[in-house]
């Protein structure tokens, strides 16, 4: 049985340890025999090192290494190239800066190809390199690998000024390229995002973008076809191993979890890093979203306020170079991988539109729980609330299902502040969706939008989200816009649920300093209006005595100074029930609370059943 390649993205290596490759020749053969200029975006962990280091035995005329493959008796080999390989993964940026590491390298491949070089800028030092090395062996193959990596990992907010000097570098460092095409036999160019201002897309107007080219979609990345004939033995040793799986059930299954990649809406590819770590563990489970996820997506959800990704509007023009100044989240999540084609519509001027969506339920899944733990969860909290919920929707307890609810709105952090409804309804879909709840959101009916139904096997949960209104609101509109009459047929029970969320300011819990008392449990800060309370004497708050000891409270908008700290409460409230007063110098942050439903002290939701009847469902 061949070797599983992790973490192999050497090509010579790869051969020489007997492993499997997946043969992309015949595509890369169409590429290499006239030469040219590509470019490539792909997500992380697509085999973009793999295919460059192949091109590079290529060009070296390592034959050998190609035995038993399609390029293996088409290729001339009597010809060698010179090869210039670059990957700005192992350049060490990071440790001495761009520029410098820029400087090192390009030495480097000098003295590896006997070129004479003074340091003066690395746009001459690359010229130089190009001139040299043309000079001694004739065209060259240029590969540039994760050409953008030097910006990606300076996106967030605190460091995009670093973003912003890279970019500057690497425009200057590419520029060279424009006057010296005819040094170039073939040059190929590997990244994730294609960004603005680093000259390598405005100034090489032949550079080819294959990204969305229907001709290169299976270029990196296995097929339904390759997986089942590369991996067969690797598939019949995991039979084996798990007696309950048929061979349909076990591919099913797979396809399900790592297949759906696609960059032209028919060709559907298996991301290699899953399917390698899959076959080496014989276990499911989202090893390439493990691998890694940056940050700054989740900020750029937040300010975007963008939290639901399922079938986007996605046109070419959004894939084109962007600017750093105006990042698009929904381009940036088809780059990464977060989103893909599931469909590609034809235009009458012969262009194309798309339709993006989740790849697969690795991503799918994973991504709802990057976000949920992002916004309301410590590590391994999540799993228990999985259960609790789906126990509760099994078993129609609506009681349960608002504790839980209503405690995962509290754990939304300060930033979180919502406005609009829309937020709501993103956040209840990712959070259903995650917990294994079915949901459909934003559903047409003949009267109007209603904003999300939740089904189990034996009843319909028909949502109405309000802000700062109430859960009356909520069911009537329900009721009015006769939403239940879409699911008459479905003979289920029906559930209206209505759900009002308010925001307001909040001081932080636990901070009350040493020697002064918290608000008692269930009572608020004095109110607009009150009289003030010296130091030491009781007020009354519906008719309990409570003490503040040394601390005195006086009406809303002027300061309480407890030994020089001064508080100074906005509007009638300070703190909620339960929680302690904040003094100056400790942070005030709004957050999201649910409205107390009438005579429900601890509910946010209101609900209204509407009963079976001969001619459908009647509303009460």
């Amino acid at each position: 049985m061949k070797h599983l390649p992790i973490g192999i993205q050497h090509f010579d290596d790869l051969r020489e340890k007997n492993s499997i490759y997946v043969d992309k020749t015949k595509l890369i053969f169409s590429l290499l025999e006239h030469g040219g200029g590509y470019f490539l975006s792909r997500p992380r962990r697509f085999g973009k090192s793999l295919l460059l280091s192949t091109m590079e035995q290529i060009a070296l005329a390592r034959k050998n290494l190609f035995c038993g493959l399609w390029i293996e008796d088409k290729w001339d080999w009597s010809k060698k190239y010179p090869v210039i390989r670059m990957s700005f993964t192992d350049i060490g940026y990071k440790d001495l800066g761009l520029n410098h590491s820029l400087e090192i390298e390009l030495q480097t491949l000098s003295d590896k190809y006997g070129v004479e070089q003074k340091i003066t800028s690395v746009h001459t030092m690359f010229k130089n390199l190009l001139k040299g090395v043309y000079a001694k062996h004739g065209k060259v193959f240029l590969l540039i690998d994760e050409y953008d990596k030097p910006i990606i990992d300076y996106l967030e907010t605190d460091t995009i000024s670093t973003a912003k000097e890279n970019q500057a570098i690497m425009k200057n460092f590419y520029s060279c390229l424009k006057d010296n095409g005819n040094l170039i036999h073939t040059l190929f160019v590997t990244g994730i995002s294609k960004f603005a201002k680093v000259s390598i897309f405005s100034d090489l107007n032949h550079l080819s973008d294959l990204t969305l080219n229907p001709k290169y979609a299976t270029l990196l990345g296995y097929t339904q076809a390759e997986l089942e004939y590369y991996f067969d033995e690797h598939i019949e040793h995991f039979l084996k191993e798990n007696t309950d799986f048929t061979k349909t059930t076990l591919l099913e299954q797979i396809k399900q979890w790592y297949n759906g990649f696609s960059w032209d809406g028919k060709n559907k590819i298996y991301n290699p890093f899953g399917i390698l770590n899959f076959f080496s563990n014989n276990q499911f489970r989202n090893y390439w979203f493990e691998s890694g996820t940056p940050t700054f997506l989740l900020k750029l959800m937040f300010k975007k306020n963008m939290y639901e990704f399922e079938n986007i509007p996605f046109d070419v023009l959004s894939n084109n170079a962007y600017d750093l100044e105006k990042l698009e989240l929904i381009p940036i999540l088809f780059q990464t991988g977060y989103l893909t084609i599931t469909k590609a519509i034809k235009m009458e001027d012969h262009s194309f539109n798309y339709i993006l969506n989740y790849p697969n339920n690795e991503v799918q899944k994973s991504f709802y729980q990057f976000i949920i733990n992002a916004l309301c969860f410590t590590d391994g909290e999540d799993k228990r609330y999985v259960y609790r919920i789906t126990h509760c929707f099994k078993n129609n307890d609506l009681a349960e299902i608002e504790i839980i609810a209503g405690d995962m709105f509290k754990r939304l952090p300060y930033d979180f502040y919502v406005e609009k409804e829309v937020a709501i309804h993103c956040l209840i879909h990712i959070l259903f969706m995650y917990l294994g709840v079915s949901i459909e959101s934003e559903v047409h009916t003949q009267m109007g939008r209603l904003d999300a139904a939740v089904f189990t096997s034996t009843h319909i949960y028909i949502f109405e989200f309000k802000i700062n209104k109430s859960t009356d609101e909520a069911i009537e509109q329900i009721t009015k816009k006769d939403y239940a009459r879409k699911y008459s047929h479905a003979n289920k029970t029906l559930i209206g649920i209505g759900a009002n969320f308010k925001n307001r300011i909040s001081c932080t819990k636990n901070t009350t300093p040493a020697g002064y008392d918290a608000t008692p449990a269930g009572y608020d800060a004095t109110p607009a209006g009150n009289a003030a309370t010296p130091a030491g004497v009781a007020t009354t708050y519906a008719g309990v005595a409570t003490t503040y000891a040394g601390v005195a409270v006086t009406p809303a908008g002027v300061a309480i100074t407890p030994t020089g700290d001064a508080i100074t409460p906005t509007g009638d409230a300070i703190t909620p029930a339960g929680d302690a007063i904040t003094p100056a110098g400790v942070a005030i942050t709004p957050c999201l609370e649910s409205e107390f439903s009438p005579g429900k002290r601890n509910s946010f939701l209101q609900q209204k059943e509407f009963p079976l009847h001969q001619k459908g469902f009647l509303l009460h």
